[in-house]
């Protein structure tokens, strides 16, 4: 993608906020609501019922939705029959667990993943784990549905990536990336941080913090931003994510936490290695709980530069405790981040007190 806009061109449009509008646009932080009733223009925009209805539940998706023949993928080899917990669980996706993740028409939605079997099987193990995560129980095995599912959706997702991508099917391609790096993002989660790194030593975790790169292959298959794309709309997201920085000046985050850095007016990602992630943590310091977009705290990760990454690997200090700042903001922002989350955040606090627990800028800075 493209890495040359301006921080202009790449400011949030400022829309006044709807106080009587619907739970829908709330829970979607979209446009302000109009608040139309008995629906709202954008609830009927994006094929939910408009919680202004006293039956309606949040984000609830109509039954006539999902009235094709439960069968996915009818006229491929690999295609599969939906039991009654799949057609549950397939509309709970698109009630709850869909606009947690990317903000697209339901419709479109389901109507790719009934004609892709590794889709649908990458969805519906993405509901799955939503399902375990639904309580506030750390629970990190996963259940045999979501364990089918995943393995099913990874590998039919490799046999297509084996040979040629039709045109149609880009769209497919990246909304399958998506779901496939949630599922392995959350797999194999350790149960307390003493089995995780760093006091492990073993750094596997840090694999997961690589599948951007692996994305990013997919990127150039897929181009999501073509003006056919059904991303086309998120492009201002995308660009947040993707767009290498320019150097600027790191505003919001704590005077501490420059100094500790290195970080003076003239840094950059060419001549220091945590300016990228300073500036991308910056603005989540003062940030009030709600208003932080995914997009913003996922481009942690995708602007990860190769010598801040080779940092983790050699558990320096400074490294550690921006990971560890990114990953307390982002569990709870972020669902799918949660139990991950917690885990390697109290791992990294507690290697840091042990190791830099003399160091009291550290100790301060540490959440």
């Amino acid at each position: 993608m493209a890495g040359s806009s301006s921080n202009a061109s790449r400011k949030r449009k400022f829309h006044r906020k709807s106080r009587r509008g619907c739970k829908n646009c709330k829970l979607r932080r979209c446009t302000k609501c109009d608040e139309t009733k008995p629906e709202c223009n954008n609830c009927c925009s994006y094929r939910v019922l408009c919680s202004y209805r006293s039956s309606a539940a949040d984000l609830h998706v109509p039954s006539e939705l999902i009235t094709p023949a439960p069968t996915v993928g009818g006229d491929t080899t690999d295609w599969f029959e939906l039991d009654g917990q799949g057609v549950m669980s397939l509309m709970r996706f698109g009630a709850q667990t869909a606009v947690s993740i990317l903000d697209l028409d339901q419709r479109d939605v389901l109507q790719l993943a009934f004609s892709s079997p590794y889709l649908m099987h990458a969805i519906l193990a993405v509901r799955a784990i939503h399902d375990r995560y639904q309580g506030n129980t750390l629970i990190t095995g996963s259940t045999p549905r979501e364990a089918y599912h995943s393995f099913e959706g990874a590998s039919l997702f490799n046999k297509t990536l084996s040979g040629p991508i039709p045109p149609e099917d880009r769209d497919t391609l990246w909304m399958a990336a998506t779901y496939l790096g949630i599922v392995a993002f959350c797999s194999n989660i350790p149960e307390t941080p003493e089995e995780s790194w760093p006091l492990k030593s073993d750094p596997s975790h840090l694999d997961r913090l690589r599948m951007t790169e692996a994305k990013m292959a997919i990127w150039e298959l897929a181009n999501p931003l073509q003006p056919e794309s059904l991303f086309r709309n998120m492009a201002e997201d995308f660009e947040e994510m993707y767009t290498p920085l320019q150097r600027g000046p790191v505003e919001g985050a704590p005077p501490a936490l420059l100094r500790l850095c290195h970080i003076t007016s003239s840094s950059s990602t060419a001549n220091n290695l945590y300016y990228a992630a300073v500036r991308v943590l910056a603005p989540f310091f003062d940030a009030k709980p709600g208003a932080v977009a995914r997009s913003k705290l996922l481009s942690f990760a995708s602007q990860m530069q190769p010598g801040f990454r080779a940092l983790l690997y050699e558990r320096d200090p400074i490294a550690l405790l921006l990971l560890a700042i990114w990953y307390e903001k982002s569990r709870s922002h972020i669902w799918w981040m949660r139990h991950r989350a917690t885990v390697v955040y109290q791992a990294i606090s507690l290697y840091l007190r042990r190791c830099q627990g003399h160091n009291k800028a550290m100790m301060e800075l540490l959440p």
